[in-house]
């Protein structure tokens, strides 16, 4: 469709129609909540913030009002006021995209809230915007947009895509299916998701190539080698991208497989600690919420190995590791080990209380379709045996028909 803003769950959105949306909009400026999970109300709530200069704050749909309660969030707060006054026209993209850097707009994000209360990250268009790319050689990119709206991996993809007037394709949560069935008729070049998303629909791509696809990027958790080569069978075409970003810094870093290159330009932002923790500097990060009255870093809570003078692998979150009789178990390490077994789709390993060992390894498995489950548990026990040290090997293996996921499509570790 020409001039194609966003196409989801059936619904198709030209540029023309979103900015005859915004102008149409009589709202509060002073700050305004969005909450929902449709990602065109997201956007355009967004476009219509910039376009009118004022901060907005993005809410997950599925946030409890225990959770928006214990965020200071009341039911009234979502409610936005009618103002008058408004452009007598709506806004023409040119208009919205030379605010460059907009001087009382924020946009204010929550982390995923898996370990206690969310938390309020904000964000000025300068550090939402770091790695977008603008220019005639981008103009014709078309995203497959695999990510929740209201997230920062999500906000990188639309940004990117934005500001360069590309269409995006949803096919996200419930969507995630029709992905095959989508990327040959939007002629789709982009697809930026998790490496669980990629395990996801990975069996309902493989029947096929998608010579369109010029780029595929992983991003969100831990990059795998061995589904990045499956991804290369299905998307000849495509480049392989791994991307680092959090939802305090936004898309920091990018490399072509599991090592990442410090640009030069923020050599002097970026440290590793003494416990091989990644470091950003404070004015490459958003405000945040009760943040270190002080500290000049923010600890990202990422282990990193160095592995040259500006480049580094991620190796897990501290907070993932599990003890294990006094050894420190990356779950990362042994589920790469488990899902390059054949009948494998994917694994989740996790901790479970011992007395004696503190803990004992537990892997959740998601077989292949035609695999025997017997067959496929007696490999994983014969390959983690010979591949991994006595500790790393788990203990308890059971099948599961999916792998439960956060609000950004991680694993839930939990």
């Amino acid at each position: 469709m020409k001039n194609l803003f966003l196409a989801s769950k059936g619904h198709h959105y030209t540029y023309e129609e979103l900015f005859r949306d915004v102008g149409s909009r009589k709202m509060a400026c002073s700050r305004i909540f969005v909450k929902g999970n449709d990602p065109y109300q997201i956007f355009a709530a967004i476009v219509h913030s910039l376009w009118l200069d004022y901060p907005v704050e993005l809410l997950d749909g599925d946030f409890s009002d225990e959770e928006l309660k214990r965020m200071g969030i009341q039911a009234s707060d979502l409610q936005p006021a009618l103002l008058d006054g408004l452009p007598e026209h709506p806004p023409s993209h040119e208009e919205v995209t030379a605010r460059l850097y907009p001087k009382n707009w924020t946009l204010s994000l929550y982390t995923s809230g898996t370990t206690g209360r969310p938390k309020k990250v904000t964000h000025r268009y300068e550090s939402l915007t770091r790695q977008v790319k603008t220019g005639s050689q981008w103009k014709d990119h078309v995203w497959g947009f695999a990510y929740n709206p209201t997230h920062m991996a999500g906000l990188q993809v639309f940004f990117q895509a934005f500001c360069n007037k590309n269409p995006m394709i949803y096919v996200f949560n419930e969507e995630q299916k029709r992905l095959p069935d989508l990327i040959e008729p939007y002629q789709m070049t982009h697809l930026s998701a998790t490496a669980t998303y990629y395990r996801n629909i990975f069996p309902r791509l493989q029947s096929k190539t998608y010579p369109c696809v010029r780029r595929i990027t992983f991003g969100g958790e831990g990059f795998d080698d061995r589904l990045s080569e499956k991804m290369k069978q299905v998307f000849p075409h495509a480049q392989i991208r791994n991307v680092y970003a959090s939802t305090e810094a936004g898309s920091v870093f990018a490399g072509n497989g599991r090592t990442f290159t410090i640009p030069s330009s923020i050599k002097d932002l970026v440290k590793i600690n003494e416990n091989q923790e990644l470091l950003i500097h404070q004015s490459l990060v958003g405000t945040m919420e009760n943040a270190e009255v002080g500290s000049e870093w923010l600890n990202t809570g990422d282990v990193v190995q160095k592995v040259g003078a500006d480049e580094f692998a991620f190796v897990s979150r501290n907070s993932d590791f599990i003890n294990v009789g006094g050894y420190r178990v990356n779950p990362l390490e042994v589920e790469a080990v488990l899902t390059a077994v054949p009948g494998v789709a994917d694994a989740l390993v996790k901790g479970k209380k011992n007395s004696v060992t503190g803990n004992l390894l537990t892997a959740d498995i998601v077989k292949e379709a035609d695999a025997e489950e017997d067959e496929v548990k007696k490999a994983v026990r014969e390959h983690a045996s010979r591949t991994l040290q006595p500790w790393k090997v788990p203990r308890i293996l059971a099948f599961v028909e999916d792998i439960p996921k956060t609000r950004t499509g991680k694993k839930v570790r939990e």
